[in-house]
């Protein structure tokens, strides 16, 4: 988890809700501990390197999947963007809308991990319409399990995205296609790389262009920024010099 990163998404997301940060839980586990919650009927669930820059256009998806009975919605995990070619019956967690109400109707931890995770009759259910690109019906992630079982179980809305300018980022929209969100990626990578760290940084700014609302470090957050990036570079050339050393000997 990354300290600066939640601040800087949490920064967009002003809305009226409560805000709890789920940490030390496994890809799966942190999505049952959501479901268990049961003082939460609807979840947006987020990443830290998840941007929104347009709450009008979030809250019209939020309220058009409650109203017409969606349990879940998102991004699915292939044939959408390069960065993912998976299932994509999954929707990548990066960004969900969960009506936990619903799932707790039906939730069995034992059912999902003993769930099929392809039959033909999925088939129906895939979101062919909007796919785009590469995909494959695989288990490559522990939440696999869970988001096929959703999708035969109940109704998921898949939602479109595309790449960004920057070839690495991801452009979501909502259910009007309208854009409304930036996934950035490589998370592990802000404040220990310098062209990740540079390239979320320029997706903050972007957003808070696109919407009026300017997210700026203190001081003391840019000087641990300095000091970590600083750190991470020098070791890895201490790393290089060292290998370097060891094959002329």
């Amino acid at each position: 988890m990354n300290d600066a990163l939640y601040k800087r998404s949490m920064f967009f997301m002003d809305l009226p809700y409560e805000k709890v940060r789920l940490l030390n839980t496994t890809a799966d586990g942190y999505l049952y501990q959501m479901i268990r919650d049961e003082e939460a009927d609807i979840i947006i669930n987020i990443d830290e390197d998840a941007f929104v820059y347009d709450l009008e256009r979030l809250n019209s998806l939020l309220e058009y999947v409650v109203e017409n009975g969606y349990v879940n919605c998102g991004m699915p995990d292939g044939g959408m963007v390069d960065i993912r070619k998976f299932n994509p019956l999954v929707t990548n967690p990066f960004f969900n809308i969960l009506n936990v109400r619903e799932i707790r109707k039906k939730f069995s931890e034992d059912v999902i991990a003993n769930y099929p995770l392809h039959q033909d009759a999925y088939m129906d259910q895939y979101p062919k319409n909007i796919l785009k690109g590469e995909y494959k019906f695989i288990n490559n992630e522990p939440y696999c399990h869970f988001f096929v079982w959703l999708s035969q179980e109940f109704k998921t809305l898949y939602l479109n995205a595309d790449t960004h300018p920057d070839g690495e980022s991801t452009i979501l929209y909502n259910h009007k296609q309208e854009p409304f969100l930036i996934h950035t990626w490589y998370s592990r990578f802000f404040n220990t790389d310098r062209f990740h760290t540079r390239r979320i940084n320029a997706v903050v700014m972007e957003c808070g262009k696109l919407s009026h609302r300017f997210y700026k470090p203190s001081v003391i957050e840019q000087f641990n920024s300095f000091v970590k990036l600083n750190y991470h570079e020098t070791i890895k050339v201490l790393v290089k010099v060292k290998k370097k050393l060891i094959n002329k000997n």
